[in-house]
């Protein structure tokens, strides 16, 4: 395969960059994309200040008995704080991990074809995910932005663009997220993690 280089100062990029659409480079900073025109620079990944974390680019972590490697972190701005999303491999299937003050939920995105049929709109409002599946109900309607990445994504990150998130509980410590932007829309389900259960490898 061909090896990939940094759109910008050239550096070779990580080999699982032939998979992803998007990773910064962890020489100069620069976010870069596979575009259908091929590879692009989109500009700075954002500053990110470090946090003590159990989760690691690049370091395997036991979550509640599921083996995870997160290989991108992004940071998201919602005004009054922020929370980090991971994406992680977990064997060859993807999926994302978010920790907000502690809270830490892992999400798969659900497939269109069994999106709610209503848009979560207001607080309290009780829809079944998937479609005729079990109700959830809206607890959080909020709007956020992509502050900093780094490592790489299975879709392109825009820094700074606004989107409206939706977070709703489901039963059984089931989790739900709604998230819409400019270009589009996206559900996401799964469960909330016990954080005494996430133990670093």
């Amino acid at each position: 395969m061909t090896q990939l280089n940094c759109a910008t100062c050239g550096a070779a990029l990580p080999d699982r960059f032939k998979t992803a659409r998007m990773i910064s480079c962890e020489y100069c900073g620069t976010t870069n994309a596979v575009m259908t025109d091929g590879l692009r620079a989109l500009g700075s990944a954002g500053d990110m200040d470090d946090t003590p974390s159990l989760f690691q680019l690049d370091q395997l972590v036991d979550v509640a008995g599921r083996l995870l490697l997160p290989v991108g972190h992004a940071r998201f701005d919602y005004g009054r704080g922020w929370w980090d999303e991971y994406w992680c491999l977990e064997g060859d299937a993807g999926l994302w991990l978010s920790v907000d003050e502690g809270d830490i939920v892992v999400e798969t995105p659900l497939p269109v074809t069994v999106w709610p049929v209503d848009e979560p709109k207001r607080l309290g409002q009780m829809i079944a995910i998937p479609r005729e599946g079990p109700v959830y109900t809206v607890t959080e309607v909020e709007a956020a932005s992509c502050t900093a990445v780094r490592g790489a994504f299975p879709e392109v990150l825009d820094l700074g663009e606004p989107h409206r998130y939706v977070d709703l509980t489901g039963p059984n410590g089931w989790a739900a997220t709604y998230e819409e932007w400019d270009s589009g829309a996206a559900w996401f389900t799964g469960q909330w993690v016990d954080p005494w259960k996430v133990r670093a490898q």
